[in-house]
Order: structure tokens, then sequence, then C-alpha cells
């Protein structure tokens, strides 16, 4: 089983904040970490699948008596193991494939805007499932399509192999688990705003939209940075850290497609 995971340069370091929307999206990430907390028993052995740059992990070591963290990237997880190592958490590198673990050896699973990225998404659940223990929780998120895309578009984001909608990711983790539940972390009213102007940027069509797919992602950025100036820059002259927090965010446990990501808890 191979090819299920690539690399991408699509992280998020926290020291390095250009924008508003840089800050959001990082804030957005971190409450996924802090809900799983609660849902995780305390003490447990955890599993990161797809860990970044490591802050997660750092925070999910809180309260696991361990936590093993997984990426493809051996250059992040050394900078990962440098800056948030502990022994109380391991970061291990893997071939995105099968991960190098028996059966059932972990209490607790979590993933966390990975999927999105998977070719083989079914046979990549189903490795998910089979290092977590019986009965314990794979706790997932992924960016919500609906709001995202157009019915029947491809992702705009290059990294992206697809997008799901609350139902479809549903069905596919419904095939390795016997409990899914799909529920959705929201904004608030002005985070929310803020999000779908964003992605409504993203989704314009024309000649812009056009050099944005044909063009290497260096240069996209590049490019990116012009048009954002152009455009006014929007929120670097606010005090964003200040402004908005983990408060600003919550999870929807009903109508799963007015939310930002969505979140599924899967167990058995």
């Amino acid at each position: 089983m191979r090819g299920l995971m690539t690399k991408t340069t699509e992280r998020i370091i926290p020291e390095h904040f250009r924008t508003r929307d840089q800050r959001l999206l990082y804030l957005r990430h971190v409450f996924a970490y802090e809900y799983a907390k609660t849902i995780i028993k305390p003490g447990s052995s955890v599993l990161e699948v797809g860990c970044g740059e490591g802050y997660g992990t750092s925070l999910l070591a809180q309260t696991a008596s361990r936590v093993t963290a997984l990426d493809v990237d051996k250059a992040t997880l050394a900078s990962a193991a440098a800056k948030y190592g502990s022994d109380k958490t391991q970061f291990t590198s893997y071939d995105g494939g099968r991960m190098p673990f028996p059966d059932g050896s972990f209490d607790a699973v979590v993933c966390f805007q990975v999927i999105e990225h998977v070719r083989d998404d079914a046979a990549f659940v189903q490795e998910l499932r089979r290092v977590l223990k019986p009965a314990g929780p794979l706790i997932l998120t992924t960016p919500n399509r609906t709001y995202r895309l157009k019915p029947g578009q491809r992702p705009w984001n290059p990294f992206h192999v697809r997008e799901y909608h609350a139902a479809e990711l549903g069905a596919l983790l419904g095939r390795s688990f016997s409990k899914v539940a799909v529920w959705g972390v929201r904004g608030s009213d002005e985070v929310q705003s803020i999000e779908h102007a964003r992605v409504a940027w993203a989704l314009r069509s024309g000649p812009v939209a056009a050099i944005r797919r044909a063009t290497p992602e260096p240069l996209r950025r590049f490019i990116g940075g012009i048009l954002k100036a152009l455009r006014g820059a929007p929120g670097k002259t606010e005090n964003w850290e200040a402004k908005c927090g983990l408060g600003d965010y919550f999870v929807i446990k009903e109508q799963p497609e007015n939310s930002l990501d969505l979140l599924a808890v899967c167990t058995e």
C-alpha cells in the first residue's frame, strides 16, 4: 500500500504569521486539538497522523501519557522534534503507506487537515482504524467543501486531492467504523465572514484564477502577495492577536454544512 500521502508545503508556523488570515487559520487548527483533548481520556496513548510543525503534538501531550507523531516530511519532523520533543512525544517519519505499528497500538488517533491530501482515502482510513485499539476514538478534521467549492469543481487548493461534503465524509468513514459522527467547526459571525470572503477571492474566475492554477507554487505565492497588496492586504493593520482567540470557534453538531471545517469522531 503506497502513495497514500504526499509531501506538501502547506504548513502553519506559529511564529511566522504575516496576515490576519494566517492567524485565524492557526486558531482554527489549535481549537481542533483543544476539542480533541475533551474527547480523549487523560493518560491515553495517542497517535497523530500528519503532525506538521508539531505544536498540536505538544498540546495533546499535555494530557496524554504519550503522543507519537507521524509525518512524511523528514525535515519538518526534525524541526518539530527539536522544538517540541519531550519524554512524552515521539516524532516518527513514515512513507505515507502502512504505518509502522502493530494492530491496536493506540488508545486514540487524531488526523487533522490531512485526508484531503490523500489519494487512496479509503485505504488510509482503514489504516487509521487498524492501529487503533477497540473502542478508541479517531478524531479527524478536513475543510468543508460546501462553502469552498462549486458543484463538481475540483479543489482550488493545489495540495488537495479532493474535499468533502459532510455526507461524503461520513460515508467514507462508515466503511471502516461502525459509529461515525460528522460535526463542524464554526467561527463567530465575523470569522465566518472573513473566511467566506477569502474563499470567494480564491474562487473568482478570469485571468487571475487562470494564472494561479498554471503558475508554480513559489511564483504563485509571490503573485498572491502582490495581489493582496493591491487589494489592501486585509487584516494587516488590525491587532488580530488581541481581537480574536479560541473563543471565536465552536463545534456544531447540527447542520455541519454551515461550518468551516468538518470534524468527525469515529469509534469501533
